[in-house]
């Protein structure tokens, strides 16, 4: 609907400079009449205001790809921001024409253009998403603006894993620039973002896997890369963690359901309190971990071992269909156990019990409607010893391309053909776990990401 303030409609059709463009629905108009004639306070609920968006701050081009962003499901949940959050991002993007909504908004029109189109044009758009950070960044902080600068940067973060870098892991330095930007902001009242808890899971998330990236690949003195307290936005310490750990295990008893564990805990990619388990065996078993650990360190990660262990009994145990959505957590789970047998308690992968944990990933990952995730498939395809379970693990690689693109997946495609032609040269020999992942890890040209 178009307005000209102070004229009749078309007075002046030329002058196209004072027309107003008003973002205006059917339900508006189909509630003009009962608000005009009086029976508009009859209604049971008032609907709720829209907030108007500068629709004049885009062209046709840059609206198709804003209706691509709404739409887009690559069913790799960590490739695109969380459901909740992408109508507050497109919000923050259309809200006026500062520099921190324009770099929201050329974040989104980048992402989108890099997997519909061109990347050259993406890279136009990219350029001018850090232009316009770069100039928010330089302005006095405000509750607003902070909240637009992180998203812009993830946005960023998430192009750069969508077309990375072959030289340089920038991915990394844009989450570490989320990360820098959110702790910077001091006011009491948190930042408009930061009152999403799926924004804060989407980052928690994604910093923990970068955590194993940096472990895994880095050589023995690695850059600063600040991926060293993921937990600390979310509020709770390292020193913490082992104490959630046996919290979530009282919880968990043999008859619980593992709607427990996700009850006002599940995160847009995995639930958190299986991530905390997940970054906790991060942070404890490493390249470097001497094979005679600490019997604090063990009792850790046994209690670890129990939480993982429970939530597959209880999912087993309850009607799968009811919990389709969180297919997402067992397959983290799963991955999570096969990493610590292998990588801390001296599973050699061919125990009767590791097989079929291998099996029902392999089961897990063969479902059409899982979502894929780099990180457990990765772990699950290190296990792949028969060719008939090579052949799903690229089946589903396959899959996974057709959705985001073949750039984003070529390195982890790369890890885990390396992974198979370590584990056939080594047959006879043998080989260890953590020896074998920190070898196949480094032989990517730069540093890959798993989320």
């Amino acid at each position: 609907m178009v307005h000209e303030p102070g004229r009749p409609p078309r007075a002046n059709p030329g002058n196209e400079k004072t027309l107003h463009f008003i973002n205006t629905y059917t339900w508006h108009v189909a509630m003009y009449g009962p608000s005009s004639d009086g029976t508009y306070s009859e209604l049971v609920a008032k609907p709720p205001g829209l907030r108007l968006c500068s629709l004049s701050l885009i062209n046709c081009e840059e609206s198709m790809l804003l209706d691509y962003y709404i739409r887009m499901d690559t069913q790799i949940p960590g490739s695109d921001p969380p459901r909740p959050l992408m109508q507050v991002i497109l919000q923050m993007a259309l809200a006026d024409s500062t520099p921190s909504s324009k770099a929201v908004l050329q974040g989104i029109l980048a992402l989108s253009s890099l997997r519909l189109s061109s990347n050259a044009a993406a890279f136009t758009y990219k350029t001018k998403a850090i232009s316009a950070l770069a100039r928010s960044l330089s302005l006095d902080k405000t509750r607003e603006l902070t909240s637009k600068t992180v998203v812009a940067s993830m946005l960023l973060y998430l192009y750069e894993t969508t077309h990375p870098s072959p030289t340089v892991p920038s991915w990394a330095l844009y989450l570490c620039g989320v990360k820098k930007i959110a702790k910077s902001y001091t006011e009491p009242t948190p930042c408009r973002c930061m009152d999403q808890g799926p924004f804060f899971s989407w980052l928690h998330y994604h910093e923990i896997m970068g955590h194993f990236s940096l472990v895994w690949w880095a050589p023995p003195d690695p850059p600063p890369i600040c991926f060293v307290d993921a937990a600390a936005l979310l509020g709770l310490s390292r020193s913490e963690e082992p104490d959630a750990l046996r919290t979530q295990d009282s919880q968990l008893g043999p008859n619980s359901s593992p709607a427990l564990l996700l009850q006002n805990d599940e995160g847009p990619v995995c639930s958190l309190a299986i991530l905390d388990v997940i970054s906790l065996l991060f942070h404890t078993i490493s390249p470097d971990t001497q094979d005679v650990i600490s019997p604090k360190q063990r009792q850790h990660l046994l209690e670890a071992e129990n939480t993982l262990r429970k939530y597959l009994w209880n999912y087993s145990s309850s009607a799968k269909s009811a919990y389709n959505s969180n297919m997402s957590t067992l397959l983290h789970t799963i991955a999570a156990l096969i990493f610590l047998n292998r990588a801390s308690l001296d599973y050699t992968g061919e125990e009767a019990a590791h097989e079929v944990l291998v099996k029902r990933g392999l089961d897990i990952l063969e479902t059409p409607s899982v979502s894929f995730t780099p990180w457990p498939i990765f772990i699950i395809a290190c296990e792949a010893h028969r060719d008939s379970a090579r052949l799903l693990i690229l089946d589903v690689m396959g899959r996974m391309e057709k959705l985001t693109g073949r750039r984003r997946l070529t390195l982890l495609r790369h890890l885990i053909e390396a992974a198979w032609n370590y584990h056939d040269l080594n047959l006879e020999r043998g080989s260890d776990y953590r020896v074998m992942l920190h070898t196949i890890i480094r032989t990517a040209p730069y540093m890959p990401f798993f989320a």
